[in-house]
């Protein structure tokens, strides 16, 4: 046996009266995928970053190749061959992708000449993962998946060894993922250590080596790849019997439509929308699939009446909704988890209780007292399972996860005519992405329609009513659920038009 790349030994990391890491050992191995897998909030997210010097543990010693090392800052862990993509992206929207890579690169000036060595060097690993992404766009203008590529690059950039990635596929396409799939694999047998933190089993069958669950702050199971099924690993992260059903919800009882969309076109940060045009009923499901940068997410901001339309209409229970942007806030009758929701649902410097407040705060004659705002807050966190279930914590120091759980705390707690979710399981473990499921489809028994915009596509064919595919900001078809076929709804994805099945 050689010798560790990596040792952690006996980490121990506690946040007030939260025990993230309970005295955890763990070891990284050239030229091996570690599959890091768990629930939100087990801890392995937390034991990551302290070996990338984001944080500190309160005991234990990490060590590389057996010397003892000790890293204060990310600067000092990168310095030593730690690189680490988070769920919450860090790259400058108003920036290009190439000046975003030149700007990570150590003393590298933004400003090189077209085809430089430099520059050369920041598009390496670009040109490789994500060919099809000119270098030249803001990034502001990319989608969630195709920022997720960037990050990537972005590190990969700096020669680390060791190469930590949190959640990278809960925002890619499944076309997306085979591919990082492949450059993980890649990266393995080029010599690196490659550390995958994950709740999605897909991801340790397609390529991981060897498996690590973590369950409440402990490690629970070790184990190679190969030994272990997908149902023992489920129940090693959450706990035997833990999990439950999830059924299909019933079809809407009525074809009155609640909701009509009438040639709605639109456009935000540069993504356009054209013609885009359906009717829900009173209980419909409709999925809404597509590659990542394809309109979604200008879409859903039309919808909630966040952004002036161009064209078209959105009606609403007899009501038009369209570009309310006026009164600076989405009609109370809608409810809406957007794609990226550290930027577009929460203040990230307010607590968790003020948060979870802030879609009550326009029906308030007065402001309430804040013993009912806690109080209520707390009901929320348990319900959902925010971690750590602290309400005067603010909101920008939740993992990506706890983040989502809060936002569909929130919006999702009331009674709505339209629920607008955008990729509402992202960076979700298999049990709080069920949780989710159960309040949307709860929301649509009690009478609302619901738009879910989603790239799991194995869950849309399970559970919506209706899957409506869009590329290059229109709708190339929508298919009922019994007729859905995965080519005809790849080959939509595709841009490639053909009759509905």
């Amino acid at each position: 046996m050689t010798e560790p790349l990596v040792t952690l030994s006996s980490i121990r990391k506690q946040f007030g009266s939260v025990v993230a890491n309970d005295d955890v050992s763990l070891v990284i191995n050239t030229g091996e995928v570690l599959a890091l897998l768990g629930e939100n909030g087990a801890g392995k997210s937390t034991l990551m970053k302290i070996l990338y010097g984001f944080y500190t543990a309160d005991d234990g010693t990490i060590s590389i190749q057996g010397k003892p090392v000790g890293f204060s800052s990310p600067r000092e862990a990168m310095a030593a061959g730690i690189g680490m993509v988070f769920q919450q992206f860090s790259l400058v929207p108003a920036l290009s992708v190439l000046e975003n890579l030149l700007a990570a690169l150590p003393d590298a000036p933004w400003l090189q000449p077209r085809g430089s060595a430099r520059v050369r060097a920041a598009l390496r690993w670009l040109t490789r993962l994500a060919p099809d992404i000119d270098p030249a766009r803001a990034v502001r203008t990319l989608g969630v998946g195709e920022r997720q590529l960037v990050e990537l690059a972005k590190v990969l950039n700096l020669d680390a060894r060791v190469v930590i990635l949190d959640e990278p596929t809960s925002v890619l396409t499944p076309a997306e993922s085979e591919r990082l799939y492949g450059f993980i694999r890649t990266l393995a047998s080029e010599g690196k250590a490659v550390v995958l933190i994950t709740h999605k089993l897909a991801d340790v069958g397609a390529c991981a080596d060897r498996i690590v669950v973590m369950r409440g702050g402990k490690v629970v199971d070790r184990a190679g790849a190969s030994e272990r099924t997908p149902g023992t690993l489920v129940e090693a992260m959450v706990g035997r019997g833990a999990m439950g059903s999830l059924s299909a919800p019933a079809p809407p009882a009525t074809n009155l439509p609640l909701l009509q969309v009438r040639g709605l076109s639109a456009t935000v940060q540069g993504r356009v929308v054209r013609d885009i045009t359906f009717e829900l009923a009173a209980g419909e499901i409709l999925g809404v699939a597509g590659v990542s940068g394809n309109g979604q997410f200008t879409l859903a901001e039309a919808l909630a009446g966040l952004i002036a339309v161009d064209q078209g209409d959105v009606v609403l229970n007899g009501f038009s909704i369209a570009g309310h942007v006026h009164d600076g806030a989405i009609a109370d009758e809608v409810a809406y988890i957007p794609e990226r929701p550290l930027d577009n649902a929460v203040v990230a410097e307010l607590d968790l209780a003020l948060n979870l407040a802030l879609r009550e705060a326009r029906r308030f004659s007065f402001f309430p007292r804040r013993e009912a705002i806690v109080g209520r807050a707390r009901g929320l966190i348990a319900a959902h399972d925010v971690r750590p279930p602290q309400p005067a914590l603010a909101a920008s120091s939740l993992s990506g996860g706890n983040l989502q759980k809060l936002v569909i705390a929130r919006e999702l707690s009331g009674k709505v005519d339209l629920v607008i979710a955008c990729y509402p399981t992202m960076g979700l473990d298999v049990l709080a992405a069920q949780a989710v499921y159960r309040e949307m489809f709860r929301q649509a028994a009690e009478g609302a329609c619901v738009v879910w915009i989603s790239e799991e596509l194995d869950d849309l064919l399970s559970y919506a009513h209706r899957i409506a595919v869009i590329h290059d900001g229109e709708i190339m078809g929508i298919v009922r659920r019994e007729d859905a076929d995965r080519q005809a709804l790849g080959r939509w994805m595709a841009g490639r038009a053909m009759d509905a099945a």
